[in-house]
């Protein structure tokens, strides 16, 4: 599942994969402990959960 977080260095919204991970009772999901902006490049850290899911 796609979620949005935002770059900490521009502001730019950013999609990022999160891969499914096993639950009996809800869906979780792992996201990488960074995330490269697309727009700026630079390196940012993903934020604690809940996440915002993308369209």
């Amino acid at each position: 599942m796609d979620f949005v977080f935002v770059c900490g260095w521009c502001g730019t919204e950013c999609v990022v994969w999160g891969d499914p991970v096993v639950s009996w009772w809800t869906q979780k999901y792992q996201v990488p402990d960074e995330f490269e902006c697309w727009h700026c490049g630079g390196e940012s850290t993903s934020p604690p959960p809940p996440w915002t899911p993308a369209d």
